[in-house]
């Protein structure tokens, strides 16, 4: 451990993956630059094995993803109208439940209410698109899954 006070506050300083880190802790206590030198070093070998804790993906609400993914899709595209039309029944639907709760279940059955509420089905399936573009990977997933049963 290489932690050392440089004025009042102490600093850290080690090389990871090649790379050299000199930060502050902005702390008069040694104890506490030591952990902070130490968590920092785990979030590097964290992130350079890709092992990042992603439970705070799979905890969202839908109508939080969908909302981020909004703002992005408006950045990215010219027109967002139909996304704000397709993600506002994604969200008035399907809004409240987490990512984990979405499984073929889930998406047959808010297709079954769509199409109850005489939506189009290409609408439908566009709405579902975005559904499980919002997943990310498990969206993939489940879209393999639905494609095989022919849904």
């Amino acid at each position: 451990m290489a932690v050392y006070k440089r004025g009042d506050v102490y600093w850290y300083n080690f090389n990871f993956a090649g790379r050299h880190y000199q930060e502050t802790t902005k702390s008069r206590s040694k104890t506490l630059a030591k952990e902070a030198e130490k968590k920092r070093r785990r979030e590097l070998e964290e992130a350079f094995n890709n092992t990042v804790d992603k439970r705070k993906a799979r905890v969202q609400c839908i109508s939080v993803l969908a909302a981020a993914y909004l703002e992005d899709y408006k950045v990215r595209h010219r027109a967002g109208t139909f996304a704000e039309y397709a993600l506002g029944h994604v969200t008035r639907l399907l809004g409240d439940k987490l990512v984990v709760d979405i499984n073929e279940g889930v998406v047959k059955t808010y297709q079954t209410v769509r199409l109850k509420e005489k939506a189009a089905p290409k609408s439908v399936n566009e709405e579902v698109t975005f559904l499980l573009r919002l997943l990310g990977n498990a969206g993939d997933a489940l879209r393999i899954r639905l494609r095989r049963d022919k849904r």
